[in-house]
């Protein structure tokens, strides 16, 4: 070992009390490097590489070019994945939840397109010359030639109640027209062009979603200019993989190191719950 790898020191420590935030250091003899940059959940991908314990993983590579080796094992990456900063755990349900977490794997670079997760998209849009927020729920689905993408498949509480309207209407099938399976990753900015394009706006949606009232009436009111498109205030994933568990993981922007996309929720759950939770959520 040269002494310039020598000279590399790489501390990560992870406390998971409540009283206590992870500390990390990370520096070498030519100064200090920006730790929150390594550190920080960035993308909701490297939140599923940490999560996965993915083995290209950012924070591996980081690691690897500094020549230190990577002895973090899954349970710690995952506790490091929760929100410390503003929110209270008790030691034995983080514990209980990481146990049974160890063996489900979120959507990857395998295995993106895997049911069961959701986006729910808050979203701002102009009505009557007010500003109202609106949840758009989307989720991926994959086509029978493995083409996948985003679809509105429901809406969240509406501050103004639309007329109820239910179509049998269904999605076009226009492969043309649809949400980028990657538009995660830039914040959902796709749907402003989505909104705006009413000649081809039922092949963004679910089929679903014109079987129901609340979600039929909310798509109306967009295709007759009643409410307007303005901007993505905040997103919110919801994860139903982890056996007796649904989890939610949210955006935390601040000047620590534990930030980024952090887990903000967990709550035990049966098959039924999770049914129920998902009808809520799409508005049924």
């Amino acid at each position: 070992m040269t002494s310039g790898v020598r000279n590399i020191v790489l501390l990560l420590y992870f406390f998971f009390h409540i009283s206590s935030i992870f500390s990390q250091v990370f520096e070498n003899t030519a100064g200090q490097m920006e730790k929150k940059f390594v550190y920080e959940v960035k993308q909701i991908d490297e939140f599923f590489e940490r999560f996965n314990d993915d083995s290209s993983s950012f924070i591996r590579k980081i690691y690897k070019s500094y020549r230190v080796k990577f002895n973090i094992d899954r349970q710690n990456l995952i506790k490091s994945l929760f929100n410390y900063q503003t929110k209270s755990w008790g030691q034995s349900s983080i514990d209980s939840f990481v146990n049974t977490a160890i063996t489900t794997q979120l959507p990857s670079k395998n295995n993106f397109y895997g049911e069961n997760w959701f986006a729910e998209v808050s979203c701002r849009f102009n009505y009557n010359s007010i500003e109202i927020e609106i949840p758009v729920i989307l989720r991926i689905i994959t086509d029978e030639r493995k083409r996948s993408k985003w679809v509105i498949c429901g809406v969240g509480t509406s501050p103004v109640k639309f007329q109820s309207h239910i179509s049998d209407k269904s999605s076009q099938n226009n492969n043309l027209r649809f949400i980028n399976p990657a538009s995660h990753a830039n914040y959902f900015i796709e749907l402003e062009k989505v909104f705006e394009d009413k000649e081809n706006l039922s092949a963004y949606f679910d089929n679903s979603v014109f079987t129901r009232t609340n979600t039929s009436a909310f798509y109306h009111a967009i295709l007759q200019n009643k409410i307007k498109f303005v901007s993505v205030r905040a997103i919110k994933y919801h994860f139903l993989q982890v056996t007796n568990y649904i989890f939610t993981v949210e955006y935390f922007e601040r000047n620590d190191l534990n930030s980024g996309w952090l887990i903000n929720n967990i709550k035990s759950s049966s098959a039924i719950d999770k049914e129920l939770f998902t009808k809520n959520l799409l508005g049924e």
